[in-house]
């Protein structure tokens, strides 16, 4: 058990939540330590792992961006995604690559723990950000959002052997 614990990636779960914390009740006020967490955690990775966390973030804003474009998502504001939001993906692409994939390997789980954590975490954020990010289309946006999370973890959870170093 204290080895399980010892073996856990701290830094990077703890920067995570922080992070988005951080973004989500401060929002541009918070991009710059943001960014100092992230040049950091990326120095802290091999150019494999590197590589999955520009393409996790490049794929993850777009998503969010088809979303906003379909109704699903909409933010107050002159952009369709804030620079705050933007920056919440980056954090979550290197907590993906460091940790969070690795719970995903199982195929059934990865489906469950994406179906209910990705949304919450977007009903969280709406919640705590004033009004910045809302659902335009209610419940339906939030059914979206898990059928397209679970997809995510899914593909998280599979993707990760080509940039973890087989044991």
């Amino acid at each position: 058990m204290m080895a399980a614990l010892a073996r856990m990636p701290w830094r990077a779960i703890i920067g995570f939540e922080l992070c988005w914390f951080a973004l989500v009740w401060y929002q541009q006020l918070a991009i710059w330590p943001v960014v100092l967490y992230l040049g950091y955690g990326l120095w802290q990775l091999n150019s494999k792992a590197r590589t999955a966390v520009c393409i996790i973030f490049a794929f993850g804003v777009s998503l969010d961006w088809l979303l906003v474009q379909a109704g699903v998502l909409w933010f107050s504001g002159p952009t369709a995604l804030p620079l705050w939001f933007v920056a919440i993906w980056a954090v979550f692409a290197l907590a993906a690559v460091e940790f969070m994939a690795a719970c995903l390997k199982q195929p059934a789980l990865a489906l469950v723990l994406g179906a209910i954590g990705g949304p919450l975490s977007y009903w969280g954020g709406s919640a705590l950000s004033g009004g910045m990010l809302q659902f335009p289309l209610g419940a339906m946006s939030i059914m979206v959002l898990v059928v397209v999370w679970a997809l995510l973890a899914l593909l998280l959870g599979q993707s990760r052997r080509w940039y973890v170093k087989a044991l």
